[in-house]
């Protein structure tokens, strides 16, 4: 991916922090299945899923406004907010406020590639939407820095976009994406849709033990963990 492609999805994510959660409540602002009732009756199951996911020191990794918060932050001792967006930011500090748990938040605007973590800083994470805007390249070097940042007790609970038949009637599995704000201001992003082959790919790429918590027409939910060592050997 070119660098002025990177840089155009991080203006689009920064812009639409305002209008980012009206893809769950609404299910609109994204370029696929055109029945918003989809994204919202999917969104609907991703919470009880979350609900039941994360422990300790949670980080979840491209918060955006932080929309998944409500739903773990009660089982989790201490919570890292990580977005490249200080937009988004924004918001997940406002969320984490009105929920009560700001003073339990770390808020860090970074990209999770250049960010330096501690060694098993944590004990599980959240990735929401990150893997499909990643190259398989990128895609290697985030599952081994989630290694090394989780440690061998980790666990991690990947939420992301689905190919599927009603995918394929809008977009490719593979693609540069036009978005569109609703002041209709317009930018390009990369974007990969997963199946599940693509599931059974990480688990034998990445050393990872996996299990599909959903798999439907607009969204994913996989949890693992990792089999000791096994990639930080291999890469």
């Amino acid at each position: 991916m070119d660098s002025d492609l990177r840089q155009s999805m991080f203006r689009y994510y920064d812009e639409r922090a305002p209008e980012y959660e009206e893809a769950y409540l609404l299910g609109t602002g994204t370029a696929s299945i055109r029945d918003p009732r989809v994204f919202q009756a999917e969104a609907s199951l991703l919470g009880p899923i979350v609900e039941r996911f994360g422990r300790g020191r949670i980080i979840d990794i491209a918060c955006g406004t932080a929309y998944w918060l409500p739903h773990y932050a009660r089982r989790c001792t201490h919570i890292t907010l990580l977005d490249q967006s200080e937009k988004m930011l924004d918001e997940s500090r406002k969320k984490a406020a009105a929920f009560g748990v700001l003073d339990r938040c770390s808020i860090v605007c970074a990209d999770f590639f250049d960010y330096q973590f501690a060694k098993g800083s944590c004990d599980s994470a959240l990735i929401g939407f990150l893997f499909s805007h990643l190259t398989v390249e990128q895609e290697r070097l985030a599952f081994a820095r989630l290694e090394a940042l989780l440690g061998e007790d980790g666990e991690f609970l990947i939420l992301d976009s689905a190919w599927s038949l009603q995918r394929a009637q809008v977009n490719a599995k593979v693609e540069h994406q036009e978005r569109q704000l609703n002041d209709g201001t317009r930018f390009d992003i990369y974007k990969r849709y997963f199946d599940e082959e693509d599931i059974r790919r990480w688990g034998d790429s990445y050393g990872v033990m996996l299990r599909v918590e959903h798999f439907g027409a607009a969204f994913l939910a996989v949890s693992g963990r990792f089999v000791s060592g096994r990639i930080a050997r291999e890469a």
